[in-house]
């Protein structure tokens, strides 16, 4: 069987028998979205997309660091460096793992997001859930290079935090951030942020299993 399967079934089996990533990190949510909810004044009017992206940012590098976290106090990721799994597959397989938890979480969210602060996004809410897949795998791909390097270390999820934000902040988030809040304002930019998103995507993913393989 494909190396890369294996570990995605991995990731998803030991996850889905405690689902303590998935629910903590969408409680999170729910309580930072409702937060925002409240602190905003009755007659304000609420435009743009910073907070939905603001949260799927903070909580699902939280979830990945989690999950490489509870890898380094089990000795898994000790034990796949001994595979005979190459560095760039170990690199992907764990990225697809996490990615495909995150794509859980970016769903609650979404839905959670358009529930509170109602459908802004009107007959383009389907080209807007396909951004958060997209954006996603940029947030996947960073946290989880960020992850296997700082989780070993004392306060690796802070470290994690503070090494993937302002990477991503200015690539990944603000192209997503112009391809939703264009959805929003239906406005001409949507090709080019969401084309800028795939590049962005590209190199880090690219980048994260070049880094990998390099390390050893």
């Amino acid at each position: 069987m494909n190396p890369l399967i294996v570990l995605i079934r991995k990731e998803l089996r030991v996850e889905f028998r405690s689902l303590q990533g998935i629910v903590s990190s969408a409680l999170l949510s729910f309580m930072i979205l409702m937060t925002f909810k409240f602190s905003m004044s009755l007659d304000s009017s609420f435009e743009g997309t910073g907070v939905l992206w603001s949260v799927i940012l903070l909580t699902g590098l939280g979830l990945i660091t989690h999950i490489s976290t509870r890898e380094s106090e089990r000795g898994t990721f000790e034990l796949l460096k001994l595979s005979s799994i190459t560095r760039y597959q170990l690199f992907l397989g764990r990225m697809a793992g996490s990615l495909f938890l995150l794509w859980i979480l970016s769903t609650i969210i979404t839905i959670l997001y358009v529930v509170l602060f109602e459908n802004q996004f009107g007959n383009n809410l389907s080209l807007a859930y396909l951004v958060v897949l997209v954006g996603c795998v940029g947030i996947a791909a960073v946290g989880t290079l960020a992850a296997s390097t700082a989780t070993p270390l004392h306060g690796g999820w802070m470290i994690t935090s503070l090494f993937s934000i302002p990477i991503l902040l200015f690539t990944v988030i603000e192209a997503s951030l112009r391809a939703t809040d264009s959805l929003v304002t239906n406005d001409s930019d949507f090709q080019l942020a969401f084309m800028l998103l795939i590049l962005y995507n590209l190199a880090f993913v690219t980048g994260g299993a070049w880094l990998s393989e390099l390390s050893e």
